[in-house]
């Protein structure tokens, strides 16, 4: 009767301890689904979880608030993530927070990490939708990674190349270690400074000369200082165009003279335009000839008349005397 009590005893003892080690697990899977707390729900779409499952975390600011109540795939770009928010912490999530799937550290768990913004925004409700991030997955990394490998690769390759460029004779670097060369680069930077100096002094000249010009000294100074050179030079202009009318005009005139007498107007045009004036003109010389020939022979004849004669010899003999 005894042990069969004490047996009795041991097994009643055990299933209290079941219970009691049941009922401790159930709160603790409670406690992190948040089965017993007041909690909202919120919604992301991503086009790749990278093995996020339901009961993952979702933290904010690095802090634990919720966690994935579901994963589904919509289409084949798009897999919608619901999660479970404690209240508490409604109030610091706005609605233009964004959702990142992350890892618990290195190579934990994936998790959601929620990010606030700048801007200022109202706070979230029950069901709202963040918009997600899509996180730099290992794979991406990797391939950035090997991108980078291979430009490291050919970077070297380069270097060496011209490392071994620069060792063969009649390179830069033997241009670099002649000591001629650098003798005749110092000589060329003296020149450029003897040079640059001697530039100043001209331009300091120029500058002089600039300012005296200014002042009105000089031939030059007083041309374009004096005033009264320029009144009389607008002067000469002025008289200039007056002459230039006058000679305008005149020409206008001869112009007009030489139109007219071209037409056979006037004295001088019916002179040199009239072809029957010329031929009496002509006419009129041609009986002026016939005339004087006509008086040298009666003048002639009359040097050999009686009553005449004497006369005549007198007067040859008289020119004589005066030769």
């Amino acid at each position: 009767m005894g042990q069969e009590t004490s047996k009795n005893i041991r097994v009643g003892a055990f299933v209290l301890a079941g219970t009691v080690l049941l009922i401790f697990s159930l709160y603790l899977i409670g406690a992190k689904q948040n089965l017993f707390g007041s909690t909202f729900e919120l919604k992301s779409q991503f086009k790749n979880v990278n093995g996020l499952m339901p009961g993952n975390n979702v933290r904010f600011t690095g802090i634990d608030v919720g966690t994935v109540k579901s994963v589904e795939i919509i289409n084949d770009s798009t897999v919608d993530v619901t999660m479970v928010i404690e209240n508490k912490v409604q109030a610091f999530i706005k609605k233009n927070a964004t959702a990142m799937v992350g890892t618990d550290g290195l190579m934990g768990n994936k998790l959601i990490n929620i990010n606030s913004s700048n801007e200022s925004a109202p706070s979230v409700e029950d069901g709202d939708f963040l918009v997600s991030k899509s996180p730099l997955g290992t794979d991406d990394m990797m391939r950035t990674l090997n991108i980078t490998n291979e430009n490291v690769k050919d970077i070297t390759i380069d270097l060496k190349n011209i490392v071994r460029r620069l060792n063969s004779p009649n390179t830069l670097w033997s241009i670099l270690m002649d000591t001629i060369v650098a003798e005749n680069v110092k000589e060329a930077i003296v020149n450029i400074k003897v040079t640059g100096e001697r530039t100043a002094i001209i331009t300091g000249d120029l500058s002089r000369i600039v300012k005296h010009v200014k002042e009105g000294k000089g031939t030059i100074g007083a041309l374009i200082a004096d005033t009264t050179f320029a009144v009389k030079l607008n002067q000469s202009i002025v008289n200039i165009k007056l002459i230039t009318d006058s000679l305008a005009l005149v020409t206008g005139d001869l112009h007009y003279i030489t139109s007219k007498v071209k037409k056979g107007e006037g004295a001088i045009g019916t002179v040199l335009m009239d072809t029957t004036f010329v031929n009496n003109l002509n006419e009129s010389m041609k009986n002026v000839r016939s005339g004087t020939k006509n008086f040298d022979e009666d003048m002639e004849a009359l040097k050999h008349n009686i009553l005449l004669r004497n006369y005549f010899e007198k007067k040859a003999k008289a020119e004589k005397e005066k030769r």
